[in-house]
């Protein structure tokens, strides 16, 4: 009868109860609505996962360079060491445990006691050499499965890791382009502030003369304090956006400062823009390993139904003299299995295996929202970019426009057709255009970025 209990119990033990897994299946587009975008320039000698290097900016480059110190990441490394410390737990359980001991006891027993009799000494030493060998076949695949899920979820905390460090990469470069845009336009605003002055004086002197109205040089006066204060709060967005890195960075914001090229790199994308280009994103792993765990979970819970099964054997010597301790009269052994079943749970297992069955079904539908939302965010992605393209081909010329009449301005000063104040105020119209063209800049540049991080990441 023990035979065969163990017969079954080890042919049982290539069983198991989860269901068969198939990724989730989600109607996905062959294609994006935004067609194809042509190459910033040549990249196919780059790293994949240095993908901002093909803006070719060496500041950015040393700021990545740095990501490594952020605290966020290095919380998700500690994550992934226990996801990792959790699947060696759950595999550890597939193998046999051993216990080692010895004790010496010296007893005293009572003489009162139901089964005592006067050729029993009461009091007596016993000391004892032994060890324990235990082990639970894997019936039905409960403990296969529990590992499954573990895996599957170290898996999971490592494409967390990388869809973290991918947003960290490219916050820290969209926050780099909107410092180095913002740069642009905070030196076009002091020369807009200088103007400013200048017109602010020419406007005095005719006061003074009686040529201008005081009217007028209080509206030359509310120009000057209106570019000022914007000069400030380009100041204070400087700092802030300072500050943010430093945070990326895992550094005190307290003296950090930010280096950011004069250059201005151009947007880049794909040249093509295939749907399976969305297989590379870290989230979307992270979430079909999930399902993946949750399936596995279903198994380890409907297990509960059947048997368990458990092998024992322990031995050692024991004996009331030391010196005779390890011999043949000495020795003490067992060996047996046992086998058990609950009958009435009150509905228990019944309950755990439902919860099993819908939490596979919410990982299920967080995979669906995942996969959904990146073709949200990539559709977003390529239409700001194609709508910034758009708006920054009319700020060039609206910049080319203002360059024009600034210098018909300059002309008829020069040429005592027109007063100095029509030159003041065509290059601050002029400058007002290059600060639109600037911001616009930085948010395509930002643009780009979001659109990388929407794919995944860079080149393949």
């Amino acid at each position: 009868m023990k035979r065969s209990i163990l017969f079954l119990a080890l042919f049982c033990s290539a069983c198991s109860l989860a269901p068969a897994y198939n990724r989730p299946a989600i109607d996905v587009p062959e294609e994006f609505a935004g067609g194809k975008f042509a190459h910033a320039r040549p990249s196919d000698d780059l790293p994949k996962g240095a993908w901002w290097k093909v803006y070719g900016d060496r500041d950015l480059d040393a700021l990545e360079d740095e990501l490594s110190s952020n605290q966020n990441l290095q919380a998700a490394l500690q994550r992934l060491k226990q996801a990792q410390s959790a699947l060696g737990a759950a595999r550890a359980q597939l193998f046999p445990s051993l216990d080692i001991g010895a004790s010496s006891e010296k007893l005293q027993t009572s003489k009162n006691r139901a089964t005592y009799f006067s050729a029993m000494p009461s009091r007596y030493r016993d000391n004892q050499l032994f060890a324990d060998v235990s082990y639970e076949p894997d019936v039905f695949g409960r403990l296969s499965n529990l590992v499954q899920a573990s895996r599957m979820n170290l898996e999971a905390s490592r494409a967390d890791l990388e869809s973290l460090r991918l947003s960290l990469e490219a916050e820290l470069a969209a926050s780099y382009f909107s410092l180095q845009a913002l740069r642009r336009e905070e030196a076009l605003q002091k020369e807009i502030v200088a103007d400013q002055k200048e017109h602010v004086r020419l406007i005095e002197s005719l006061y003074e003369g009686g040529a201008a109205a005081e009217s007028a040089l209080d509206q030359a006066k509310i120009s000057l304090d209106n570019a000022q204060s914007l000069d400030h709060e380009y100041g204070l967005q400087d700092d802030t956006l300072v500050h943010s890195i430093a945070l990326l960075l895992g550094k005190p914001a307290t003296g950090f400062q930010v280096q950011t090229a004069a250059s201005e790199p151009r947007p880049w994308a794909y040249a093509t823009l295939p749907s399976r280009l969305l297989e590379r994103r870290p989230d979307i792993a992270s979430a079909e390993r999930q399902v993946e765990a949750a399936n596995a979970e279903v198994g380890v819970a409907r297990a509960a139904f059947f048997p368990s099964f458990a092998l024992n054997a322990n031995g050692g010597y024991e004996s009331a003299q030391l010196a005779n301790l390890i011999q043949t009269p000495s020795e003490f052994w067992s060996l047996g299995i046992a086998a058990a079943v609950n009958l009435f749970d009150a509905g228990l297992r019944r309950s755990l295996t439902d919860e099993a069955r819908a939490r596979y079904e919410e990982t299920v539908a967080n995979y669906k929202e995942t996969v959904l939302n990146a073709y949200r965010e990539v559709e977003d992605g390529m239409s700001t970019l194609d709508r910034l393209e758009l708006e920054n081909a009319s700020q060039k010329s609206a910049v080319d426009s203002a360059s024009r009449n600034l210098e018909q301005a300059k002309f008829g000063f020069e040429g005592g057709m027109s007063p100095y104040q029509d030159m003041v105020t065509s290059r601050i119209q002029y400058l007002q255009a290059e600060q639109q063209l600037a911001m616009l800049q930085g948010r395509r540049m930002a643009g780009s970025v979001l659109l990388v991080k929407a794919l995944g990441g860079g080149p393949e």
